[in-house]
């Protein structure tokens, strides 16, 4: 776990090692070789494996995410940080209770920008607390909740699962990661169905291997 997750957790003996296993946990190759063996890709069931997590834009901080064809890109590699539970997150102050006391059990992650696997110190998050529409991007890991991405291991289907952005004032639907049309910025919207099912725009997994 890098400094910014130590601080932002309180947690400096937890590792993804003793993590509960998940479907959005895996360690593998990503985009790159350069990224090596802790990298991954964030994949959306609404457009499968061919199109990937990807940062645009030319500033630094603030840069927006999108979903772009996967190749070996360095603006897809991404490090997946174990942080902590949800339960010890509400505990300490760092989430709200929508979140603290509906979700207590699951698991927060960071996913830090590393092209080429070189640690940035940004992650994907958001600037403002998360509600519909709100734009992803990167933020500073490690500072507070909008870096924070909770697996809904309750919906969890397929190998695929919602991840609930860790700013979120919502119990009922909370506020999750989202795609949109190829190349354009994720954002959160209100968790939603399509028929029986989450709508695969809101389901994700991670993707390993060079792209």
């Amino acid at each position: 776990m890098y400094l910014g997750s130590r601080i932002l957790a309180g947690l400096a003996t937890l590792t993804l090692a003793g993590a509960a296993a998940g479907a959005a946990v895996p360690t593998a190759d990503a985009a790159t070789t350069a990224c090596g063996s802790s990298c991954v890709a964030l994949v959306s069931q609404e457009w499968g494996a061919g199109y990937v997590s990807s940062v645009a834009g030319l500033d630094a901080r603030g840069r927006h995410v999108i979903l772009a064809a996967a190749g070996a890109y360095p603006a897809e590699d991404f490090q997946l940080e174990y942080v902590a539970p949800v339960a010890l997150l509400y505990t300490d102050g760092i989430v709200g209770s929508a979140v603290g006391t509906t979700w207590p059990s699951d698991d927060a992650y960071e996913y830090q920008y590393t092209p080429d696997g070189n640690d940035t110190g940004l992650c994907l998050g958001t600037a403002a607390t998360a509600v519909n529409g709100t734009g992803i991007g990167l933020e500073t890991c490690g500072v507070n909740a909008s870096t924070l991405w909770i697996t809904l291991s309750g919906d969890y289907a397929h190998g695929y699962e919602p991840l609930i952005n860790g700013t979120d004032t919502n119990a009922t639907t909370p506020y999750v990661l989202t795609a949109g049309a190829v190349g354009d910025t994720l954002t959160t919207q209100e968790l939603y169905q399509v028929g029986d099912a989450i709508a695969p725009a809101q389901m994700w997994r991670n993707r390993s291997g060079v792209l």
